[in-house]
């Protein structure tokens, strides 16, 4: 399977995240998208160590859980699609953007080989390797009588476990789909929340293990990130702070995200736990914009909120007033069409389905 493969008629997407599983099955209706079911199963932590990158029994025995739980899923969103879309974490990956010095187009592969050593922290024996060339520049021959044309490349290099896929296969043919892509989530919404929308942002997915950071530009995935930061952590210091157990944490910053106004006026201390949390987001968010802002000249237009908690409330306005840009909140629905009297629901879901819905748009 090529990581960067696509095409099919109806396709069912499915995120398996560490606090719920989400699926989306999609076909092309008059050359638009259509949405035929979806559904949502909440773990709330079930399947935390799922991606994680050692195999050990315990996490076979998970798989044999993912698929149950996923089947189950499957049969109460009356799903009948039999091609899937599964996607990998990025923390379960490795990615880089990477300068290629000029050469020819019958020299890139052999010199992607050496960079791939060069950026993968472990043996390219155990891991799939794939890429996507994202800038070729046209240059002037440096070597004497050649007639070979010369180019400047930056290329995005993707790096997965070869036991992460073959977990993910396993999963597939437990649920006796044919599995058609098995992609990193970043390429998943970007799909879903950019479209055809070729200017420069920054998507933030904070999910419930770890939030990214994905700098995309022309269309292309330029720049990926992670940090451990994210959903999990934000409820387990609500939970602590609270003196109540995570679920009911968890209750609360689902509805009242940023404004725990009744909770935390008396309790200055939980105010600066959450948003201390916050705030190291936000630094790792300047961080990236400034790295590939100062490497490219190119502004940064927008941040995307994605994911399970990209929708918190009052993360937007807080988000644009720290960092003086627009935010706006992912619409992965925006290029569907649905029933009209589901827009509310799927409008709050938004944040959380970017991943499936990208899935399911990969193969149709």
């Amino acid at each position: 399977m090529s990581l960067f493969k696509s095409g099919s008629k109806s396709c069912i997407g499915i995120d398996i995240g560490t606090s719920s599983i989400k699926m989306v099955q999609l076909k092309k209706s008059e050359g638009r998208f259509k949405l035929e079911t979806y559904g949502e199963l909440q773990t709330y932590g079930y399947l935390e160590r799922l991606n994680d990158p050692f195999h050990t029994k315990s996490l076979r025995m998970l798989e044999t859980q993912v698929i149950e739980l996923t089947k189950k899923l499957l049969k109460a969103a009356g799903a009948t699609a039999k091609d899937l879309a599964l996607s990998v974490p990025i923390f379960s990956s490795f990615v880089s953007t990477i300068e290629i010095p000029p050469m020819s187009e019958e020299e890139l592969s052999k010199a992607l080989i050496y960079e791939a050593r060069r950026h993968v922290p472990i043996p390219l024996s155990e891991v799939r390797v794939d890429w996507r060339v994202i800038e070729k520049q046209k240059i002037d021959s440096v070597k004497p009588n050649t007639k070979k044309n010369l180019f400047k490349y930056r290329v995005l290099l993707v790096a997965v476990p070869k036991e992460i896929i073959a977990k993910y296969l396993r999963i597939a043919k437990g649920l006796k789909l044919n599995l058609r892509a098995l992609e990193l989530e970043s390429f998943s919404y970007i799909r879903s929340l950019m479209g055809n929308d070729l200017s420069s942002a920054c998507i933030l997915d904070i999910g419930a293990r770890s939030t990214s950071f994905t700098i995309v530009d022309k269309g292309f995935l330029q720049m990926s990130h992670s940090l451990d930061i994210a959903g999990a952590e934000l409820t387990r210091a609500l939970a602590h702070g609270l003196g109540v157990d995570f679920k009911r944490a968890e209750l609360y910053k689902r509805q009242k995200g940023l404004d725990h106004k009744e909770l935390i006026e008396s309790n200055q201390e939980i105010k600066d736990i959450i948003l201390t949390l916050v705030d190291k987001i936000v630094i790792e968010i300047e961080r990236i914009i400034d790295s590939y802002q100062t490497k490219t000249g190119r502004k940064i237009t927008k941040l995307v909120l994605s994911g399970g908690s990209g929708g918190l409330l009052g993360l937007r306005s807080y988000l644009e007033k720290k960092l003086n840009t627009k935010v706006i909140k992912g619409n992965p629905w925006a290029r569907v069409v649905y029933p009209p009297v589901l827009e509310p629901i799927l409008l709050e879901l938004a944040p959380r389905f970017a991943v499936a819905v990208g899935l399911a748009m990969r193969e149709i």
